[in-house]
């Protein structure tokens, strides 16, 4: 008997394309969202390096600037006057950007209440925080300011303890510990060094009072970086330039009112008063610094912020010892001497510092054992 199985069948040629395609279409979607994980791992080697010495360039230049635009050690403008102007610069600019890139559409997304009343709250302690840096950087040099800045990771591990409760391990303590007595060497040297050579002349580069001021703008900057990772997730998507401009809008307003209430000089003088072309460049340093920080540092990760600020304590200890010397002629700044504790007290500090960023990045590499 013949069988009764009929032979297979070849599908049509339409057929077999589109079952083809169906089993290709998955694996195209799984490529290209490979090709997303890809893109979403971070930025290039390439343009982390140059985002990291846009960032140390900022971070060293910014508090040179200002230390250049002093006479006779003191500022003669009114310490806070920069920051109202920067913020004044950055509302035109974050609202110009929005209407060329986004139209009227774009402009209103500067003004959307929602975020507006988020934005607004961290402004406000934003403007204490340069309030409070131009008032440090008006009693102590570039590089004693930088260093005593470092204890932001300290106060930041103490604001973190207390409103999340993660804790740091004994090793990050005893760093921290380390750090704090660096800086705190670090002053001692220094105050000491200035008192001696007093006889020559020559301004202020610390006194108590800077120091209390620069805990207090640390403070604030260190809340302010805590409650912006907590509140802003939902406003991530927002355009750069309309985070600047709700951002600054509030803090131009209260800026302008510390600069009233606080500066005698102000009130009698006349805002501008004690303006030259240096000032200008301390306000255009401001704003360098406000657009570099929410520009450069999508590119670089904590532990690569953290060394940068360490490597610009250098940067500015470099130009004092260096460069400031040969400046004496063209503006009124004095260099200083090479002094070997002064240096090694600053290495320790910068080295500390990278020590526990490495350390904390380590930590959270490490997989838990079960």
């Amino acid at each position: 008997a013949k069988s009764s199985t009929a032979p297979p069948t070849r599908e049509p040629g339409e057929s077999r394309l589109r079952r083809d395609a169906a089993v290709r279409r998955p694996r195209a979607v799984a490529a290209a969202a490979a090709g997303e994980g890809a893109d979403a791992k971070g930025p290039s080697a390439t343009t982390t390096a140059i985002a990291f010495a846009v960032f140390v360039a900022v971070r060293s230049v910014h508090p040179i600037v200002i230390d250049i635009s002093k006479t006779d050690g003191k500022l003669p403008y009114g310490k806070a006057t920069p920051c109202v102007i920067n913020s004044l610069v950055d509302v035109i600019l974050g609202n110009g950007i929005a209407f060329l890139c986004g139209g009227m559409e774009g402009l209103k997304q500067c003004w959307d209440p929602k975020p507006l009343k988020v934005f607004s709250a961290i402004a406000v302690l934003y403007a204490f925080g340069d309030f409070l840096e131009m008032q440090s950087m008006s009693v102590m040099g570039g590089a004693a300011y930088q260093i005593l800045l470092q204890s932001k990771l300290l106060i930041t591990a103490l604001i973190v303890w207390a409103i999340r409760g993660q804790r740091q391990s004994l090793l990050q303590w005893n760093v921290l510990l380390t750090i704090a007595l660096g800086m705190s060497a670090f002053v001692m040297v220094d105050e000491a060094h200035k008192a001696r050579s007093s006889k020559g002349g020559g301004g202020s580069s610390f006194n108590p009072v800077g120091l209390i001021f620069v805990v207090a703008k640390v403070f604030f900057s260190c809340l302010c970086a805590v409650l912006v990772e907590k509140y802003l997730k939902a406003y991530k998507d927002m355009p750069i330039y309309a985070q600047v401009a709700q951002l600054k809008f509030t803090w131009l307003w209260v800026s302008l009112a510390l600069t009233i209430t606080f500066d005698a000089g102000v009130t009698e003088h006349g805002f501008f008063s004690g303006w030259d072309a240096r000032t200008a460049v301390v306000a255009l340093s401001w704003v360098c610094k406000g657009w570099s920080t929410f520009l450069v540092l999508k590119n670089l990760d904590s532990v690569l912020k953290n060394i940068g600020e360490a490597v610009a304590i250098v940067a500015i200890y470099a130009f004092d010892v260096l460069i400031a010397g040969t400046l004496e002629g063209v503006f009124p700044v004095k260099g200083k001497e090479f002094r070997l504790d002064a240096f090694l007290l600053v290495m320790v500090v910068v080295l500390t510092v990278v020590t526990y960023t490495l350390a904390t990045n380590s930590s959270k590499a490490v997989p838990k054992k079960k």
